[in-house]
């Protein structure tokens, strides 16, 4: 049986596991949802603003909306913010028509164009960390690692590792991250890490027994007292 070590992964034979297991689970379980499909950069970065704490189900009948009523970059930026807030209503979290609205006026500035860096997508209205990540990865076919709390539940769990709030700004986590993610392929690795986040590796009530990953989890059937590597530092 393949273990992690205290190093957090080295560039041999835990990865390659970790990652084969992780794909082949999410090529038998892949979410067909319609954002998955090719989408325009600018709509794919509203889809992740869209998903934000809210589940995918609750947006799909949403998107379908947004999509029918906004196909062009200037019909969304001729749509007023009480027409985008009443769009968006069902999914709740109203701060988020406002930062559409903005985004929208944005995108009638650069006919569409989106900044293909992290940092400078940052920059731009209800984009932080996340959403510009999944977004360049997930629809622009950038290779970004994707960090959310979903994330940091899975691989703190496979490494044995607590963790909290804070744990996606440490050092240690981040460059586990950077590691898993390849360089091909990652738009797949993303959406099955992210499915297996909410379908099996879930909050609570976990289904071990079904996980890809249960032989190399160091958690695995101990979710109560996951050990902590002596070397691990911020």
């Amino acid at each position: 049986m393949v273990v992690f070590d205290a190093q957090f992964l080295n560039e041999t034979t835990e990865i390659q596991e970790f990652r084969s297991a992780l794909l082949r689970w999410g090529k038998d379980h892949y979410q067909d949802l319609p954002w998955r499909k090719p989408l325009p950069i600018w709509q794919g970065l509203v889809t992740e603003i869209l998903l934000q704490r809210t589940r995918a189900l609750q947006v799909v009948p949403v998107f379908e909306k947004f999509r029918n009523r906004y196909p062009t970059v200037q019909d969304f930026s001729n749509a007023s913010r009480d027409e985008i807030s009443e769009l968006i209503r069902p999914l709740g979290l109203r701060w988020r028509a406002p930062l559409l609205y903005e985004l929208a006026q944005r995108l009638s500035e650069t006919s569409g164009q989106l900044p293909l860096d992290e940092k400078a997508l940052q920059q731009w209205p209800g984009v932080g960390p996340y959403v510009s990540s999944a977004t360049l990865s997930l629809h622009a076919n950038r290779r970004a690692v994707i960090i959310d709390s979903n994330v940091v539940r899975v691989l703190c769990r496979v490494v044995g590792q607590p963790y909290d709030g804070e744990t996606r700004r440490k050092r240690w986590f981040r460059e586990l991250t950077e590691r898993l993610t390849p360089r091909a392929g990652f738009r797949e690795y993303n959406y099955a890490l992210l499915d297996l986040a909410i379908v099996v590796c879930r909050p609570s009530g976990p289904l071990c027994g079904e996980c890809p990953l249960e032989s190399i989890c160091l958690s695995s059937g101990n979710m109560e007292r996951p050990s902590v590597p002596s070397n691990a530092t911020d």
